[in-house]
Formats: structure tokens, sequence, C-alpha cells
């Protein structure tokens, strides 16, 4: 608004210059018309200025790289439009540290109206967005008054879906494992052994021991499911982290699919138990929230109770 500013300056010095020369009854009108000009506008532009409101919401969420956007609803109780608002908008990407571009906003004639500000999706994050010196301005663009500040928004940016090359074994099959029934039993499953002493005797297998001539028996097996774990080590380079995030989202969803729970390590320090989608989006957004710490997750792929996978950068990205 210095512009308008230094529009009303100058007209002043110019009514101050033809008063001063001139000296008649019009120059007196012009010069104290010059003067009264912004009360005017002031009196006329108040009860609009007093009762405008703004709001910030950027509750939502995409992938990287779709268009994502926050919104700004400017609410008016007066009949009238507001003269001139202006504020900067700002943000930050909690996840990379990447600082949004101030950017300066100027709207004219608005009433109750709903802006569209853009945000960056080029990388995953929760973005943490705010409105900064915000101003209404009277009909001339002169005089201003604060407006009072909305709370920050906040809008995720998700990783993209990327399988793995090569695809890991993580079905049902090689998630399963058998293990001795407690307290024996019928089952389905079962194993061969030698007998040991104790075993009864409707379990050993005759037709086997027959042709041994040793004593053979079914033990009975229970088929359980092993934990299966996805795990992230973060990677120092950016473009390798976001392959590691896309393989993990490309992943969890595969298992979520396949109507298998399983438990994501990104880390040390951050752990989730994933059942269906909205426990993987409250995953990944409990990633995304604050930086990598550079902890390494859980590598052993040996457990016996676990099946652990650990997703690495693919080569492309990890060299970019």
């Amino acid at each position: 608004m210095g512009s308008r500013r230094l529009v009303y300056v100058t007209a002043l010095l110019f009514g101050l210059v033809f008063h001063t020369l001139y000296g008649q009854y019009l120059s007196y009108i012009v010069l104290l018309f010059l003067l009264l000009l912004p009360v005017f506008s002031l009196l006329i532009s108040l009860p609009v200025m007093l009762r405008v409101r703004i709001r910030l919401f950027a509750s939502g969420t995409c992938q990287r790289g779709e268009k994502a956007a926050a919104r700004l609803l400017v609410n008016s109780r007066s009949p009238l439009p507001v003269g001139c608002l202006s504020f900067t908008f700002s943000g930050e990407n909690r996840f990379t540290g990447e600082k949004l571009p101030r950017q300066k906003q100027v709207y004219w004639g608005v009433r109750q109206e709903e802006q569209t500000l853009p945000l960056p999706s080029h990388r995953c994050g929760v973005i943490t967005c705010r409105i900064e010196r915000a101003w209404v301005w009277d009909y001339l663009g002169i005089l201003a008054f604060p407006i009072q500040k909305t709370d920050p928004a906040t809008y995720t940016i998700l990783p993209q879906k990327q399988e793995p090359r090569p695809a890991p074994e993580l079905s049902q099959d090689s998630a399963l494992q058998l293990r001795p029934k407690p307290g024996g039993g019928y089952s389905e499953e079962h194993e061969l052994r030698p007998y040991r002493q104790g075993d009864p005797l409707n379990a050993i297998h005759w037709k086997l021991t027959s042709k041994l001539d040793e004593p053979i028996v079914r033990e009975p097996q229970l088929m359980k499911r092993k934990q299966v774990t996805l795990s992230i080590t973060p990677a120092k380079g950016q473009a390798a982290l976001e392959s590691q995030l896309d393989q993990l989202n490309f992943l969890s969803l595969d298992l979520i699919q396949k109507g298998i729970p399983h438990r994501v390590c990104f880390g040390a320090h951050r752990e989730s138990f994933v059942r269906d989608k909205n426990s993987l989006d409250e995953c990944l957004l409990k990633i995304l929230c604050t930086p990598p710490d550079g902890t390494h997750g859980p590598v052993d792929r040996n457990k016996p109770n676990e099946l652990v996978y650990a997703i690495r950068p693919k080569r492309k990205e990890a060299t970019a």
C-alpha cells in the first residue's frame, strides 16, 4: 500500500502548493478536501474493518507430485465488501526442514470468499503453514488495522507407491510357521520325529515304525503367523529417503490387501503397528511430522518369530 500513500502525500503537497500560490477560496476547498479525505474513507471503512475475520485451512493429504493447496476463508459480517486485505503466507516442511518462500498476498473487494493458496508437493512431509502480518485496509488503501491471528494449519504430502526390485516374499505362506502344539491333540499339520519317553502310544506312526524298526511319532503342529516387520534405516539423501518411503507405502498397502497385519519401524524410535489403511495413514503421519533421527531400524532377518524386510533405496535414487 506504499504506492497509494505516496500518491496521497503527493496530492496533499500539491494542494499545499496550490493554496500557497493561488490563495483563493477554491484552494481552501481543495486543501480541506484532501485533508478530510482519509477521515471520510476511514468512517466508511471502519464498520467493515472491525468485522472481518480470516481462517486458514489445510487439513488434507495428497501424494508427492500432486496438487496441494491451503484454503483461506475470509468472513465479513458487514454487507459491504472489504476494501483491501493483505498478509504474508509462510510455512515449513517438518520432515525435510525446508522453508516455504514467503508470499505477500493482497485481495481487493472480498466479503465471503474462499481463496486458494498453492503448496509445494515435490517433497514428502507435513507442511505447517501460517498467516503472518495480516492487515485490513480502508477503501483508499491508506490506513490499516491488524487482523487477529489465525491458527497454523497442516497439510500432509504422502509418498508415492514404488514396487521394490526384486520383490520380497511377504505373502501369507512366507509369514507362517509351524510350532509343536501344546498338549498335543489333533492337528491337520504334523511333524514326524523319533519316539521320546512319555509320548502317547496313539501318536506312534505304526506303518513307518514297521519299516524303520524304530518308533516314529506324529507330533501335532500349530500354524502360527510370524510378525512381519518393514524396517527403514533412513538414507542420507532426500531422493534416496523418498525411494524408501515409496517402497514402504507400496509394501504396506500390499500386505493390507492380503490381510497381513505388520509392524513398521522407521529408525529406532518410530514404530507403528499397521492393520488397515487408516492405521497406515497414521503411521506415515508419525514418520513425516519430524525429521529423521539417523538411527538404524531392525535388520535381523533370521528371528524365529519375526520376518523382517529392510527397505533400501533403489540404486538410481541412492546415487541421485
